[in-house]
């Protein structure tokens, strides 16, 4: 192996890979929220649609509660990843 058979250091701490999740987690739910009262507005007048109505309503009503727990999640697993860094890139 040309690195001297040494793992990747990211994939080796499982706190970063936890850490990816919730962070691409995060952007998906704040992109789904910023589209919502556009979702809210288009659905009133077209007919059909009431699942994506339905789903954009308890988003927005849920919403920050959501980004609040997951950028909670974020804090938490990126100083976690932080603090185990050293440990794990040492094996």
């Amino acid at each position: 192996m040309p690195d001297g058979g040494r793992k990747n250091p990211v994939l080796a701490n499982p706190f970063f890979l936890a850490l990816l999740a919730v962070s691409t987690l995060f952007v998906v739910t704040a992109l789904g929220y910023l589209v919502v009262p556009y979702v809210l507005q288009k659905a009133g007048n077209a007919p059909g649609g009431e699942a994506s109505r339905s789903f954009a309503t308890w988003l927005d009503r849920r919403g920050p509660l959501i980004l609040g727990v997951e950028f909670v999640l974020m804090f938490v697993t990126g100083v976690a990843a932080m603090a185990t860094d050293d440990w794990y890139s040492r094996g």
